[in-house]
C-alpha cells in the first residue's frame, strides 16, 4: 500500500488535471457545437446526472468506508466487493427503466433520443465502474495514470472527429467515453484482486448494504438540492445575466476548493480502516494532520481569491463579468468553511459512523440558504446569493463542530496551527500594494502570485512550522529520485 504522502501528490495530480482538461476542450467544443448544440447535451447530461444520482444511491461514499474497514481481511473484502456490485447493478437496472420512460414520455428528451441514449452510458458504466474499490484499498497511483490517460484520449478524439456542429453524437461519445473508458478498465482490473471462484455466492447478503447506503443518498441528494439552489432561485428570481454573474465567481472558488477538497477522498479510506481496526491513535494523528494542512491550503488561498477577485474575474471572464468580482470575494471564505467540514465530516465523523450528524449539518445549511435567498437577492441579487452561500457553508461549519466537537480526536486551537494565519497576514501586507499601484491585470496577478506565494513559504519557513519542512523535505526527495 502506497504512504499517504503519495496517495495524496497522486489525487492531487488527478484533481489538477481534471481541472485543466475542461478549461482546455470546452472552448474548441463551444465554438464548433455552438451554444445549440453545447446546451442540448448539458440539457440531457444534467437530467442523467439526477439518474445517476438515484441508481447511485449513495453506494460510493458507503462503500469506500465498508471495503476499507475489511482492507486486511481478504476474504470479507471481497465478499463486500461483489455483495455492493450486485446492488449497484440492480439498482443500475431501474435507472434504465426511468430511461425509457423518459425518452418515450418527454417530448423534448425524445426528440434527441440517440444523444439521450448515448449519454446514459454513464449510468451503467458507473454502477460497472468500482471506483470506489480503488479508492478504498488506495490505489491511487491507479486511480490517477487511468484518468489522466482517458482524459488525453477524449481531448485528441475531440480535436480529431469533432469537426461541425453536426458532429453532436460523436462529441456526446467523446464526452462520457473518458467515464466509460476509465470504468471498463476499472471493472478488468479488479480481476487482480478478487477471484469469483473463491466468492461463497450462497452466502451474499446484498440487500443489507441497502439502508446504510441510503442514509448517504439523504445527504448527496441534500448536497445536490443545495448546490444548485442559488442558481435557481437568481433565475426564477432575477433573470439570466444575474445566474451568469454568480457563476462565474462562485466557479473560480469552487475550481481552488476542488484543490483543498481533494484530500478527504484519499484520507476517508485511511481513516475508516484505522477506525475499524481500533488504531485510535493513529487515527488522531492522520486527522490532526489534515486539519493542519487544510489550514495551510485554505488560509492563503482564500485571502489571495479576496485581495484578486477583480483582476482574476477579468482575465477568466472577460471584463463584461467585472461585477462578478463581488461574488468571488464573498464566497472566496467557503474555501476554509468546506475545506475544514470535509475534515469533521468526511474523515472524522463519516468513519466513526456518525453520518447522521454529517447530514443534519447539510440540512442546517440549506435551510438558513434559503431563508437568506429569499431575504437577501430581491435587494441585492448575485450579491445576496454570494452572502448567502458563505452564511450556509458557515453554518454548516458550527453545526458539525458544536454537534460534534466530542468526537474529533484533537484540540482545534493548536499553537502551531496560528503559523499559517501570520503567514497569510504577512502575505496580504505585501499583496496589497501590488494591486493599488499597477494597472494591468496579468501583471497583478503574476506578480502578486509570485511575490504572495515566496513571502508565505519564507515566513512558515523563519517559523520552523513542522508540516512546512515535513512537505519540503518530501518534495526534495522526489526530485532527487
Amino acid at each position: 500500500m502506497a504512504s499517504l504522502k503519495t496517495n495524496v501528490v497522486f489525487n492531487f495530480l488527478n484533481t489538477i488535471t481534471g481541472i485543466v482538461f475542461p478549461v482546455i476542450t470546452f472552448p474548441y467544443a463551444a465554438r464548433v457545437l455552438l451554444p445549440d448544440g453545447i446546451g442540448a447535451v448539458n440539457f440531457l447530461q444534467s437530467i442523467v446526472a439526477y439518474i445517476v444520482l438515484l441508481t447511485s444511491l449513495g453506494i460510493p461514499m458507503y462503500a469506500v468506508r465498508e471495503v476499507a474497514k475489511y482492507r486486511d481481511d481478504v476474504a470479507k473484502r471481497n465478499t463486500v466487493t461483489v455483495e455492493i456490485t450486485l446492488l449497484s447493478l440492480v439498482l443500475c437496472l431501474g435507472g434504465y427503466i426511468i430511461v425509457w420512460i423518459l425518452g418515450e414520455c418527454v417530448p423534448q428528451i425524445h426528440s434527441q433520443l440517440a444523444l439521450f441514449y448515448v449519454l446514459s452510458l454513464t449510468i451503467l458504466f458507473t454502477s460497472l465502474g468500482v471506483n470506489w474499490f480503488f479508492q478504498a484499498i488506495e490505489d491511487f497511483k491507479f486511480i490517477t495514470i487511468r484518468a489522466v490517460i482517458f482524459r488525453l484520449l477524449a481531448a485528441m478524439a475531440l480535436f480529431l472527429f469533432v469537426k461541425t456542429k453536426d458532429d453532436l453524437l460523436i462529441y456526446a461519445l467523446v464526452t462520457v467515453g473518458s467515464t466509460v473508458g476509465n470504468n471498463i478498465i476499472n471493472f478488468i482490473h479488479l480481476r487482480k484482486y478478487i477471484v469469483l471462484k473463491q466468492i461463497s455466492w450462497n452466502h451474499l447478503q446484498v440487500w443489507r448494504h441497502l439502508k446504510p447506503a441510503l442514509h448517504i443518498f439523504v445527504f448527496n441528494l441534500i448536497a445536490s438540492i443545495y448546490l444548485n439552489l442559488n442558481t435557481v432561485m437568481l433565475g426564477f428570481m432575477k433573470g439570466d445575466s444575474a445566474v451568469g454573474f454568480y457563476t462565474a465567481g462562485n466557479k473560480i472558488s469552487h475550481i481552488v476548493l476542488s484543490v483543498v477538497a481533494s484530500l478527504g477522498v484519499v484520507l476517508l479510506p485511511r481513516c475508516s480502516n484505522l477506525v475499524e481496526n481500533g488504531r485510535m491513535d493513529e487515527f488522531a494523528a492522520v486527522t490532526r494532520k489534515s486539519y493542519s494542512l487544510v489550514q495551510a491550503l485554505s488560509l492563503p488561498f482564500t485571502l489571495g481569491l479576496i485581495l484578486l477577485a477583480s483582476p482574476i474575474v477579468i482575465i477568466f471572464g472577460g471584463s463584461e463579468f467585472a461585477d462578478a468580482s463581488a461574488v468571488l470575494a464573498w464566497t472566496a471564505p467557503i474555501i476554509i468553511f468546506i475545506g475544514l467540514s470535509n475534515v469533521f465530516g468526511i474523515q472524522i465523523l463519516y468513519p466513526l459512523g456518525k453520518e447522521n450528524l454529517v447530514i443534519w449539518s447539510t440540512v442546517g445549511g440549506a435551510v438558513i440558504n434559503l431563508l437568506l435567498n429569499l431575504l437577501l437577492i430581491p435587494y441585492w441579487s448575485y450579491i445576496g446569493a454570494a452572502i448567502s452561500t458563505f452564511i450556509a457553508e458557515l453554518t454548516v461549519l458550527l453545526i458539525q463542530i458544536l454537534w460534534g466537537y466530542r468526537y474529533i480526536p484533537f484540540s482545534l486551537f493548536e499553537k502551531a496551527n496560528a503559523n499559517y494565519l501570520i503567514a497569510s497576514l504577512v502575505m496580504v501586507v505585501f499583496v496589497f500594494p501590488l494591486t493599488l499601484f499597477l494597472n494591468n491585470v496579468w501583471l497583478i496577478l503574476i506578480l502578486s502570485t509570485l511575490v504572495g506565494g515566496s513571502i508565505y513559504a519564507v515566513v512558515l519557513w523563519m517559523l520552523k512550522d513542522s508540516l512546512f519542512h515535513e512537505i519540503l523535505q518530501y518534495a526534495v526527495r522526489i526530485i532527487k529520485h
